[in-house]
């Protein structure tokens, strides 16, 4: 295999597995962000076709991550045609109310936000573990679980199924009890987070602290922590289940902000990062690498440069900025970031991180 990689053969035919092999291996992906269920008064078509712009409308939600997506002018004549993007439709009825299930074509709308020139959020997206305390003015201060609070945990769900953002929660059993006690969530305690969340290995977490102002005044402060970096935001409204679902929306604006993707010619354009890889030992580590790279959505293209022993040297060229490309990349959890080099030639010039002097640096685990 050296020897091959040394003749510089295995360049030629790992250029034929990149055009012809695509393998991505995602963080979570969401598998039904075109699919929806609206309540209908009955079957007639003009229920259909009024269903289906409201259904619609939260498909672009999910795809686009605005959530003010369906007020934009552009975007009112689509809705109103809705049925061209229906892929198929049943019905079903529980409790004397009939629903109406709707599947929409991904590849209509997604040469629809194109065109349109909206960003488009792919739909590998990072789980993200959710602690939650409420401080009460009958009961004060406690951890909220879905054991004990399923109906907002419910409503939590369904608000994550409406963002496209998979959520995870805690059992918060007596191992969950020690390593996040009630103090250290109150606190927002970072490292207490990061050591309870060793068991659920999320890709970002997020803490909530509500309090009940008044009877009917509820605040809460809310911090996420993803991919090295803090944000801070709160809500505030009407009951714990408004607040809380307030604090799942603003959690996906961060994380829409983050990962959407503008079509090619809109946004910054990065031109090549050279990311180096190693621990890439065999032609099938080779194989996944290549394909997965070139399946990410927030990479136009990717062009290999070189080969020597388990390293191999890949340019990129995405339109996302370069913290953007590089949270897309801590998403595989395959990739292991490595320490960034320290690239000074002798007269004190730092090569620019990203550069064929000094790349981006990963481990294929």
């Amino acid at each position: 295999m050296h020897k091959l990689l040394r003749q510089g053969l295995v360049l030629q035919l790992l250029a034929l597995v990149i055009s012809v092999l695509v393998l991505p291996v995602q963080a979570r992906v969401i598998s039904d962000l075109y699919e929806v269920v609206e309540a209908v008064p009955s079957r007639g078509t003009t229920d259909r076709a009024a269903a289906g712009s409201r259904g619609l409308e939260r498909v672009f939600v999910r795809v686009t991550g605005d959530a003010a997506i369906g007020r934009a002018p552009n975007l009112q004549p689509i809705l109103k045609s809705a049925q061209q993007f229906v892929q198929g439709y049943r019905y079903t009825r529980e409790d004397n109310q009939l629903y109406l299930h709707i599947s929409f074509n991904p590849q209509a709308i997604s040469r629809q936000v194109n065109q349109l020139g909206l960003p488009i959020w792919p739909n590998n997206r990072p789980g993200t573990l959710v602690w939650l305390a409420v401080d009460t003015l009958q009961e004060g201060r406690s951890s909220l679980s879905e054991e004990t609070s399923p109906e907002l945990f419910a409503v939590l769900e369904a608000m994550a199924v409406e963002r496209g953002v998979p959520l995870d929660f805690p059992v918060l059993d007596l191992n969950d009890q020690r390593n996040m006690p009630l103090g250290a969530l109150w606190a927002q305690d970072e490292q207490a987070a990061e050591r309870a969340g060793l068991r659920y290995s999320p890709d970002a977490t997020l803490m909530g602290r509500v309090l009940q102002a008044s009877g009917r005044r509820w605040q809460a402060d809310w911090l996420l922590v993803h991919g090295g970096r803090s944000y801070a935001f709160d809500t505030t409204g009407g009951s714990l289940e408004e607040v809380a679902l307030r604090g799942v929306n603003q959690l996906s604006n961060i994380l829409a902000q983050r990962y959407a993707v503008l079509p090619e010619g809109q946004g910054s354009s990065l031109g090549a990062v050279v990311i180096e890889l190693s621990g890439v030992d065999s032609f099938a580590d080779y194989a996944q690498v290549s394909g997965y790279l070139q399946g990410l959505a927030q990479v136009n293209s990717a062009n290999l440069l070189s080969v020597e022993g388990d390293r191999m040297r890949v340019a990129l060229v995405s339109s996302v900025d370069l913290s953007n490309l590089r949270d897309t990349l801590a998403l595989n959890h395959k990739l292991q970031a490595q320490a960034d080099g320290d690239a000074i030639n002798l007269s004190g010039y730092r090569s620019p991180l990203g550069s064929a002097e000094n790349p981006l640096r990963y481990r294929w685990d």
